[in-house]
């Protein structure tokens, strides 16, 4: 009978080992962003075990992602239905698990339930005050508001860490402080504990790189330093690809060369900003006929980066 005991308990464990290692497996494609890979997973441990809770929480996240991807409205608000229902039925389970709620408020929010969501965050926030993401979502969500005053406030408690610095680094350019976002910036590089953390990262080093770059463009400095460094260093090819057509614009390249860079990098990168608002620049100086067509290029880039200031009031003021 004892043997028999043992057996069972030895089983248990296996099973419960075998479970977390699955659990595992699956955030970690997750944090890979291979959603394929995790939703088979799921389905795995689903089909063995309908109500297991690491399985159904990683379910409701996979829907969020997906729907994040579609562009009919109603599809991704369907979508985003369905995650919050699922999260709605682990409540008993996951209430004051940082990260369930951290998930609620991300899906309030694109669901437009605001009070919500920021209701959700603050949640998040208090059982793990150490989770930046929660801080900086809600900090966002306020900016969106145009609520800056409080976008700013939301994160004054984790300022020092280095991505709430690119975050505030970032607000003060679109407010035209290019100066302070400068210094903010060059501040996480010269310290050597954010610089340590940023080399394990490599997608955000590179961002901040470019980051820099850009600002110093429309602060319209002269100055080739970052401009260098960002050809030595940044490894994301649509950021090279963008300073390198800053640095011809520049430092003298011919304008036409410039253009037909910059129709290039959209043909490649039909999804960003930047090269959009270049073409608007340069289009806008030749329009001797006053067609005004430089404005589809603007528009474009506000619709791609639709809570950046500094392009939104541009194009405020062209409208007149």
């Amino acid at each position: 009978m004892r043997l028999i005991f043992v057996i069972f308990m030895l089983l248990l464990f296996v099973i419960s080992f075998s479970s977390n290692k699955i659990s595992d497996r699956i955030y970690l494609e997750l944090s890979k962003n291979n959603l394929y890979e995790a939703e088979r997973l799921i389905y795995d441990v689903l089909n063995g075990n309908p109500k297991d809770v690491d399985a159904l929480f990683a379910k409701s996240i996979i829907i969020m992602k997906y729907a994040e991807r579609y562009k009919d409205k109603e599809l991704r608000r369907e979508k985003y239905s369905q995650a919050l229902k699922i999260l709605d039925s682990l409540k008993n389970k996951l209430s004051g698990f940082y990260y369930y709620h951290f998930i609620r408020a991300k899906i309030f929010e694109n669901l437009g339930k605001i009070q919500e969501s920021i209701k959700e965050y603050d949640t998040s926030i208090y059982h793990n005050p150490k989770f930046i993401d929660s801080y900086i979502s809600k900090s966002l969500l306020f900016w969106k508001m145009g609520r800056i005053e409080e976008s700013y406030r939301v994160v004054y408690p984790i300022r020092e860490k280095y991505r709430v610095k690119m975050l505030i680094a970032w607000y003060d350019y679109q407010l035209s402080k290019y100066d302070s976002s400068i210094k903010v910036f060059t501040e996480i590089l010269d310290n050597p504990l954010h610089f340590k953390e940023l080399k394990e990262n490599r997608e955000v080093l590179n961002e901040l790189y470019f980051q820099i770059v850009w600002v110093g463009y429309r602060a319209g400095s002269k100055d080739s330093y970052w401009i260098e460094q960002n050809m030595k260093y940044n490894t994301n090819d649509y950021y090279s690809s963008v300073v390198s057509i800053i640095y011809g614009l520049t430092f003298g390249s011919n304008e036409e060369k410039v253009v037909k860079d910059c129709l290039y990098n959209i043909q490649k990168y039909p999804d960003k900003p930047y090269t959009f608002f270049i073409v608007y620049q340069i289009l806008k100086k030749h329009d001797r006929e006053k067609r005004r067509n430089y404005l589809l290029f603007l528009k474009k880039a506000v619709e791609l980066d639709l809570y950046n200031i500094d392009f939104r009031n541009i194009l405020v003021k062209e409208n007149g």
